[in-house]
């Protein structure tokens, strides 16, 4: 009879080389990479992004959270910031629904990898996702309208910005860029800044 592959493996044995917190530890970065990955793929080529993985990776991200953190519930604070931002991102015709979800999810990741200042560090994330968003389309507006143009424009929108009542530019500043991008070069630096991949 052929024996399975645990059958030679024992598991106290492997417990006591990889503790289970390793265990949890690796195998939850090692999803994250993957969903980021997929997203990065099908935000690229398809500009969209699948809700069943934001929504299967969210229930494992608030898992992974409560594990690390045990009966916490800045969690929802976390989501609260995450939504927040891309909404933001979204009243300014800078970002889509698919990317909002995406803030939100990888909000609640990169918090569950740090173990101190959530908030602190949700707020870092979303900031520099924030900063390479405008970024982005700052050097886009600069592109289609050229530098002055541009210039006169952002003037007008920020006294409009300023002025209750006053209505917001509808214009859409680029259609193409793909936001997991953006997300992924935020939560990279977020990670960097947080000494968690050093």
């Amino acid at each position: 009879m052929i024996k399975s592959p645990f059958d030679y493996v024992s598991f106290d044995e492997l417990q006591r080389i990889y503790p289970l917190e390793k265990i949890v530890f690796y195998g939850a970065i090692l999803f994250f990479t993957c969903y980021i990955i997929a997203n990065l793929y099908t935000d690229i080529k398809h500009r969209r992004t699948s809700n069943l993985q934001h929504t299967i990776s969210l229930v494992l991200a608030i898992c992974f959270f409560n594990y690390m953190h045990e009966g916490s519930f800045i969690v929802l604070i976390v989501m609260l910031i995450g939504l927040i931002f891309g909404l933001i991102l979204e009243k300014m015709n800078t970002s889509s629904p698919g990317d909002t979800k995406m803030f939100v999810v990888m909000s609640v990741w990169i918090v569950s990898f740090s173990t101190e200042n959530l908030i602190q560090q949700t707020l870092v994330f979303c900031i520099i996702t924030y900063a390479i968003q405008l970024g982005f389309a700052w050097i886009s507006w600069v592109q289609k309208k050229g530098l002055f143009n541009a210039l006169n424009e952002q003037k007008e929108q920020l006294i409009m910005l300023l002025t209750p009542g006053a209505p917001l530019g509808k214009e859409v500043i680029f259609e193409n860029w793909p936001g997991a991008v953006n997300m992924c070069l935020g939560a990279i630096l977020t990670l960097l800044a947080g000494g968690i991949l050093i």
